[in-house]
């Protein structure tokens, strides 16, 4: 069954029953402010750090689901009938109750109708400003004149996000709530020991607010909940201000409808001083306009970062995915790293090294300037002997605060993924100057760009063990895997290949032939040691533990092989050949299913120590032997680069969203973006069900995978290349895409309707004989038609 559908015109999922398996949400906001709401208008904000700057509390995996959020409840005056506009809290019944969410790109709409009335709320944040704006429209449509009185509701939160939850004693008795009673406007103000200690502040920017409460406990009331707060039932709020205690925003309008009238109201919730930005800001937004003025600029801010790259396939829920809902989650990964979802509390806010160095490849195209300014910031958290911060928060680090981590905490992976970043912003961009600009390390020292991807190189050359192959030290990409003391990974050894190619190609490109022979040794190497200690026969062994026993081998106890090593073989380069083929034949044998590639076969059933916390997990869940999305999207492109386009397809529709619409009680989470994994075959009861939807990696290598590998568009440092592995069935497809300023229009046909192979390319009618378009041959726009074939 399914539980709403996209609205494909308006780029909106529109839930139409609010009943989902799990809360099913949506970002807001753009760079300092983030508003995280689900269909039921439940959720959390905050400013610049979901640990530090918390604005407003959300109840982590509690009974009943969604609760808080910001809520606003409508009460009939005459009958003392009441309801809130989103289903939840109040949760009329459905069949009396018409209930509607729409989630945009920036924003959410609710819509309602009940005992003839009929109202929306529409919350967004503003581009460039720290608040949200909630607009409510409410329509009479009996016959009758109604009078209402509108209460709006939200918690806030302590700023601080873990003694909010933890430390009661001491966090309960620091919130000094007041009232602007000038200006109708709540004020809310804290003070702790963070790096800013922002104000807040809540009001009806265009009515008058006939009642306020400011505690939680007042308004709600004892054995109550926000389903049937005391005040409500009351008829109106109490004035009460919160010293100490649970601080909420808590507001009464009262308005008449004639029969057919239509009243609109503005709230807003805000950073800033009660007295000062809130009378400012409510000032600006009393007139209608001034908040329809504000919500295009949002419209407007998301149509420019999408309009770089559009496809039309002969797969709707393929365009679906890569015009809206994929780019949508890649700039909200790059915005918030991994810190800030209903699945992570924002403990641990700031940016995971591997995780953002990864995040950028989604949105490079689309705002190469936001990319670069992040590249810096990701190599300022790189140490001078070359290995990198495995997180690090730019907030304290522009204050000269490095948490820089002892040798145990250092990962094999972390540094290696620059040498997949930066090349992919110079390739996008033709911007070489990066390579010169002067960056410090994060402990001690300063080099160029080009010189700290050196170093990165370095550091693995120098941590590699018996076999050759690179040392795991606190862990590889899977990070529930024990590689410790003394313990070898072949996945980092293949991700090492890659990054030494990468650099290769870099180095040849601008002349530095010295570090060409140097790194091509490295890499020789590289290989000798994977084609002796890491062929299992049929797969690639994942590695070697400490002990010495092969990890993901035919002579391992439990699990017998794992996809990452498979893929990454390929991928990586080390293998184009018949033993990639085999491996990638042994991921389609032990590892595919419906919903994906599992992460490893068989299951572990039993704990082992020495393997690691991968063995905790029952199978089928997190990393053992589930179908970790973004590894899924490494096979996709190993298939590619093997030409078999099918296979690649295949993979890509198994675990897409968009295809799980119409299972969503199965699947669970949304089926508009990519969850971290979904529950593998060896789980006795959940096959099929995703979980931890949003910020996973999953986004920008599943948007890599289907534009550079599948569609085959990829940007090269002397220009663009075309090579697409599609469908044989596929008649061709065309592509829309900004390119270093250009406008390309790129249409392929396959009349042969083989998957892989570039006949002929021609450029605004002139036939060129490479499949490689060079950027001097690129005018401001651009006609390349492109015809597949042996």
């Amino acid at each position: 069954m399914n539980f709403g559908y996209f609205d494909e015109q308006k780029r909106e999922y529109v839930i139409t029953n609010p009943k989902t398996p799990t809360s099913w949400v949506n970002y807001l906001g753009t760079s300092d402010y983030c508003l995280i709401i689900s269909n039921n208008a439940s959720g959390y904000s905050f400013y610049k750090s979901p640990k530090l700057g918390r604005v407003t509390r959300f109840r982590f995996n509690s009974i009943p689901m969604d609760r808080p959020g910001r809520y606003v409840y409508l009460k009939d005056e005459k009958t003392n009938d009441f309801w809130s506009i989103s289903w939840q809290p109040v949760g009329k019944p459905l069949d009396k109750f018409l209930s509607i969410c729409r989630h945009g790109l920036g924003y959410t709409i609710f819509e309602s109708k009940y005992n003839s009335i009929i109202s929306s709320l529409k919350i967004f944040v503003p581009v460039d400003k720290p608040l949200e704006i909630w607009e409510v429209k409410i329509k009479n449509d009996s016959n009758e004149k109604k009078e209402f009185s509108v209460f709006t509701y939200t918690e806030f939160c302590l700023w601080n996000s873990m003694l909010d939850m933890m430390d009661f004693q001491y966090i309960l008795y620091t919130c000094r709530m007041g009232y602007n009673k000038e200006d109708e406007i709540i004020d809310y103000s804290i003070k702790l020991w963070s790096p800013y200690e922002p104000k807040a502040f809540f009001t009806c920017a265009n009515k008058k607010i006939e009642s306020f409460d400011t505690d939680r406990d007042v308004f709600i009331g004892p054995y109550n909940s926000e389903s049937n707060p005391e005040a409500i039932k009351n008829g109106k709020c109490f004035g009460s201000i919160a010293i100490g205690g649970n601080p909420c925003a808590a507001t009464q309008v009262k308005i008449e409808l004639q029969p057919g009238q239509e009243e609109y109201l503005v709230f807003l919730l805000g950073i800033g001083n009660a007295y000062k930005e809130g009378r400012e800001y409510k000032k600006i937004f009393a007139s209608i306009d001034s908040v329809e003025k504000e919500f295009k600029k949002v419209q407007e801010y998301w149509k420019e970062r999408l309009n770089k790259f559009e496809c039309n396939t002969q797969d709707e829920k393929m365009n679906l995915m890569l015009n809206i809902w994929n780019q949508y989650q890649c700039h909200t990964t790059f915005n918030w790293s991994r810190s800030a979802s209903f699945i992570e509390a924002g403990g641990r806010d700031g940016l995971g090294f591997r995780d953002s160095s990864q995040d950028i490849l989604g949105v490079v195209h689309s705002i190469p300037q936001e990319v670069r300014r992040r590249l810096i910031e990701l190599l300022k958290a790189q140490l001078s002997e070359g290995y990198a911060m495995h997180h690090f928060q730019p907030l304290t680090m522009s204050q000269g605060k490095h948490n820089i981590p002892p040798r145990e905490r250092i990962y094999s992976d972390d540094h290696l993924w620059l040498l997949i970043a930066v090349p992919a912003y110079i390739k996008e961009t033709g911007d070489f100057s990066i390579l010169d600009e002067i960056v410090e390390y994060a402990d001690s020292g300063s080099a160029s760009v080009y010189d700290h991807l050196k170093q990165a190189l370095e550091f693995s050359w120098n941590n590699r063990g018996k076999h050759g192959l690179l040392l795991g030290l606190a862990a590889d990409w899977n990070d529930c895997i024990n590689l410790k003391d003394g313990g070898e990974s072949t996945w980092s050894t293949q991700l090492y290949y890659k990054a030494l190619s990468e650099f290769i190609d870099l180095a040849e490109y601008i002349g530095k032939t010295d570090d060409v022979e140097k790194y091509k040794k490295y890499r020789d190497e590289i290989k000798r040691a994977l084609e002796e200690f890491t062929w299992d026969g049929e797969w690639f062994v994942r590695g070697y533990l400490a002990s010495g026993k092969k990890l993901g081998s035919k002579e391992s106890e439990q699990s017998k092989i794992f996809l990452n090593s498979q893929s990454w073989a390929v991928f990586s380069g080390a293998f184009l050949d018949e033993k990639g083929k085999t491996a990638m034949d042994s991921v389609k044998k032990y590892l595919a299913t419906e919903h994906g590639c599992v992460k490893n076969w068989p299951a572990y059933v039993d704990y082992i120590i020495e393997v690691g916390a991968i063995t905790s997990f029952p199978p089928g869940l997190k990393e053992n032997a589930a179908i970790f999305c973004h590894a899924n999207t490494w096979v996709i492109i190993a298939e590619a680069l093997l030409g078999r386009g099918e296979y690649a397809f295949e993979y890509y529709m198994s675990f897409l969203p968009a295809n799980k619409n119409e299972i969503a009680e199965i699947y669970t989470a949304e089926p508009y973006v990519y969850s971290q994994f979904i529950t593998g075959k060896e789980h006795p009861y959940y096959f099929g069900r995703a979980r931890n939807p949003w910020l996973t990696g999953t986004a920008t290598w599943a948007f890599t995978a289907a534009t550079q590998y599948i569609l085959g568009i990829r940007p090269h440092y002397n220009g663009i290349i075309i090579d697409p592995c599609i469908p044989s069935s596929w008649d061709g497809f065309e592509v829309k895409r900004i390119f270093r300023g250009k406008k390309l229009l790129i249409k392929v046909l396959n009349p042969e309707h083989v998957s892989k192979g570039v006949k002929k390319v021609i450029i605004n009618g002139k036939e060129i004989k490479s499949n490689l378009i060079s950027e001097a041959l690129l005018d401001e726009e651009n006609v390349i038609e492109v015809i597949m074939g042996l």
